[in-house]
């Protein structure tokens, strides 16, 4: 600040000062309001991504479940622990299902991965335990290729 005797010029500095700072300070405030407005929407737009992270895997699960309207009895194999055929017509099916299910699987894994804080992950995970531990075919077709199901394979 200035200290010019010029009959009233210290007290205009002096105000101009005044209201330079509180300008600043308003200033300052705001930036703060935007910034936590900011991290909020972010906060808000990583959950709708984790959310729609699996939608395709969703998708993908529910195709399934409609294929298997098709073959009665095809649901055992995956969540009942009905071991796998040892040859025929039932075997490929079965084995195709499993590839089916091995992609669906690895893929929500890989994707609710991919977002953090995703509410998701665990959800997801604990379903993939579930069915690998309970269908003997999906588990032998993940581990003779553990390389194409690399998170499904961490599981079996």
């Amino acid at each position: 600040m200035l200290l010019v005797h010029d009959g009233g010029g210290l007290v205009i500095t002096t105000v101009t000062a005044i209201g330079g700072l509180a300008g600043l300070i308003v200033s300052l405030v705001f930036l703060a309001f935007q910034t936590r407005a900011v991290s909020e929407q972010v906060r808000t737009a990583n959950n709708m991504a984790g959310t729609r992270s699996l939608d395709p895997a969703l998708t993908g699960l529910r195709d399934i479940h409609f294929k298997m309207l098709d073959y009665p009895g095809m649901r055992a194999y995956f969540y009942e622990g009905r071991p796998c055929p040892r040859r025929g017509m039932e075997r490929e099916r079965v084995l195709l299902f499993a590839d089916m299910f091995a992609d669906v699987l690895d893929s929500g894994i890989q994707a609710t991965r991919r977002i953090p804080q995703n509410e998701s992950t665990e959800d997801w995970i604990s379903f993939c335990r579930y069915v690998v531990n309970h269908s003997p075919a999906l588990r032998t077709v993940v581990s003779e290729h553990s390389n194409w199901w690399p998170d499904l394979a961490r599981l079996c």
